[in-house]
């Protein structure tokens, strides 16, 4: 068989083996018979690859770093191949190094080529030089259009096929998996999380030599508003069913490295992460703008309409198992959650530097804003997590669908039917904690009606709100209509009410905020950090504020409790005006607490004319 029954000519039969996993529909065409390719990797029992079997490895074994030999296939139509001699890595210092395997897939490598290419080569790897593979890394172009649109990375343990990554390439900018020492370089800010993309975890099951959906399975990003950089991000955890959440927390992370077992043939979707960039702010120079995310918890069987990826292009075994990507945006929207968690990236961590460069401190990360292992524990939920300037919402009844409403009282977009929410706040360019506000839904409506607000040096609160009307506005459930409503309405609204009640208390008390305050307020990368930072400044101020009223009045206010009969008539005009007053900053809590911002600058402007009645 000549040359051309290579990966290229394959290729024209993939519209029928992609449409379940594109959405595609097409007629089911014949499948390829066996390629040399395929069969110089095919797998022996239990998944093994063993190089010691084939011709040229003796030859192999002598090669010293930095050499190389070239061969041509002895199956029938053969392309060429190159072995060479590596240092990689943690192995550099071993002095024969490891041992390279290059096929040229598609028939495009020269004779004096000394290296394969990334449209349709793959490249197995013996790092030890013992004859057993561990590594594989697979390139497909599946249009041959000289770049990749998928790639593998097969982990092999002892010689024997255990688990692939998958990288899926839909924007057609050739990136995938970023590859050091042909394995994942664990940077996936390296890799391409920017646009339109896929990546998912299968593992291998040696008796019935197939794959099955595990660990992360996908990891989809969407570049809804065509600006080449993600602005939704989708993450499925697929894990055995069942497990123990408490003995097992975090399998979605775990699964990847196990050795294939009986358990793993019975899937469930029991996580799903879906991270937005709500105000649209994710650019070139700074990526990865998401604001919030929703930590979904369930129990779904994986089994999903169209989920059987067949690519002639792979190597045996071709069909790999993974929701859609159109798909997964889909599940996660209408995802029948047991519990929800709801987190809003409200600034970055100085205790933390979890993001990429040169944008470390920012805490932004590919993954979107997702859970935390702490007070409400949910399962799944991965990591690095950022726990201060992060708020989260926990939601503990059943629902299908991701709701969101806006409060006025804190003016903040909150998750519906949420019936507690913390926000840890500190550590704005210096080691210290400010405090934390807590919210709760007390009469179980599924709104927040109750706020209270810790500074980090005392256990009980320092100012405490039971909200009557709070302002509530249902949002939208389209993301574009959100973000039109968030950016042009909610978040100018939020900046001008905190700047205008700044403007006011100021009137009434000296108050500046500390310089790193001052220094957050002057790193603000968006409108929403302002929003935060100004949020921060203004409760500080008006407890400040109220404390400072509430004692100037005191000795007034007490003087109520003499002898009024023998009181002259100034004392008891001012004891009057001190209750006035007293009563004035009670309305003025109930104000603030309510985000009735203007009413609250009006009874400023009352409390700052001073009593009339002279002591």
């Amino acid at each position: 068989m000549p040359v051309v029954t290579s990966r290229l000519v394959a290729s024209l039969l993939l519209a029928g083996a992609l449409c379940g996993f594109f959405g595609l529909t097409s007629s089911e065409g014949a499948q390829p018979s066996g390629t040399w390719w395929d069969g110089e990797t095919a797998l022996g029992d239990g998944g093994s690859l063993d190089l010691k079997q084939k011709e040229w490895w003796a030859r192999a074994t002598e090669l010293k770093p930095g050499e190389q030999i070239s061969i041509q296939s002895a199956l029938p139509g053969g392309g060429r191949m190159l072995v060479r001699c590596e240092l990689l890595g943690k192995r550099a210092s071993r002095p024969r190094g490891s041992i390279v395997w290059i096929l040229d897939d598609d028939g495009d490598m020269k004779a004096d080529d000394r290296d394969g290419d990334q449209d349709s080569d793959c490249y197995v790897v013996d790092y030890d030089r013992d004859g057993a593979v561990d590594r594989m890394v697979d390139y497909m172009d599946n249009d041959g259009d000289g770049q990749p649109d998928e790639m593998d990375i097969r982990y092999f343990v002892k010689g024997r096929l255990q688990t692939v990554w998958v990288g899926v390439d839909l924007d057609h900018d050739g990136r995938m998996w970023d590859v050091r020492d042909y394995e994942y370089s664990h940077n996936f800010f390296r890799s391409d999380p920017y646009g339109n993309n896929m990546i998912y975890a299968n593992k291998y099951d040696p008796e019935q030599k197939r794959w099955w959906p595990i660990s992360e399975c996908p990891f989809a990003f969407f570049d809804t508003r065509g600006t080449g950089r993600s602005d939704l991000v989708v993450r499925v955890s697929a894990v055995p069913v069942p497990f123990d959440p408490i003995r097992e927390p975090d399998l979605g992370n775990a699964t990847f490295a196990w050795d294939f077992s009986p358990r793993l043939r019975k899937i469930g979707a029991v996580n799903v992460r879906y991270g937005v960039d709500l105000d649209g702010q994710s650019t070139p120079e700074r990526p990865l703008h998401y604001e919030c995310g929703f930590n979904l918890i369930g129990n779904v069987p994986y089994d999903f309409p169209g989920m059987a990826h067949e690519n002639p292009l792979r190597r045996t075994p071709k069909t790999t198992y993974c929701i859609g990507h159109d798909a997964s945006r889909r599940l996660a929207e209408t995802y029948p959650a047991e519990q929800t968690g709801f987190s809003w990236r409200e600034y970055g961590d100085a205790l933390r530097k979890i993001g990429d460069e040169p944008h470390r401190e920012e805490c932004r990360r590919w993954e979107g804003v997702f859970w935390t292992w702490t007070r409400r524990i949910m399962h799944n939920t991965g990591g690095p997590t950022q726990d201060w300037n992060t708020r989260r919402e926990f939601r503990s009844s059943p629902s299908t669908c991701r709701e969101l409403y806006y409060s006025r009282a804190d003016r903040r977009i909150h998750l519906k039917g949420a019936s507690e929410g913390w926000l840890m706040i500190g550590h704005l360019g210096d080691n210290a904690p400010w405090g934390e506000v807590r919210m709760y839904d007390t009469n179980e409506d599924g709104y927040f009606d109750r706020w209270e607000t810790y500074r980090a040096d005392s256990a009980v609160a320092v100012r405490v709100s039971t909200v009557i009307d709070g302002g509530i506005r249902e949002l939208p459930h389209d993301w574009k209509q959100l973000r039109e409503v968030y950016v042009k309405e909610l978040l100018p609204e939020a900046l001008a009410a905190d700047r205008k009640l700044l403007d006011a208390m100021r009137a009434l008390i000296a108050y500046e905020p500390s310089a790193n305050l001052a220094k957050a307020l002057e790193a603000c990368t968006c409108d929403s950090e302002r929003q935060y930072i100004l949020d921060v400044m203004r409760e500080e101020c008006y407890l400040a504020l109220r404390e400072k009223l509430l004692k100037e009045n005191a000795p007034d206010l007490a003087s109520l409790h003499e002898d009024y009969l023998r009181s002259t008539p100034e004392k008891k005009a001012v004891a009057g005006q001190a209750w006035d007053r007293t009563a004035t900053v009670v309305r003025l809590d109930a104000a603030y607490a309510e985000g009735r911002y203007d009413d609250a600058v009006a009874l400023l402007g009352v409390l700052k004319t001073p009593p009339t009645a002279a002591r």
